[in-house]
């Protein structure tokens, strides 16, 4: 009995292992953490330099709501 149960977990541990390594050679890379974090800082920093008229508010306009008091 410990036999079989010793051949049917390493099957199964096979099927796993083969699973996991479709899954990596199909995995879409994405960029690296340093790449993320160089973006987001230039993409704050463009838009710190826009002129303030451009840039809008936080907080949508009240014109027309009709919750308005």
């Amino acid at each position: 009995m410990n036999a079989y149960l010793v051949f049917v977990v390493k099957e199964h541990l096979t099927h796993l292992r083969l699973e996991a390594a479709q899954r990596r050679a199909t995995q879409v890379d994405k960029p690296s953490l340093r790449q993320r974090i160089a973006s987001a800082a230039s993409l704050a920093s463009h838009r710190l330099a826009m002129p303030l008229d451009n840039r809008g508010t936080m907080f949508p306009s009240l014109q027309d709501h009709p919750y308005r008091g």
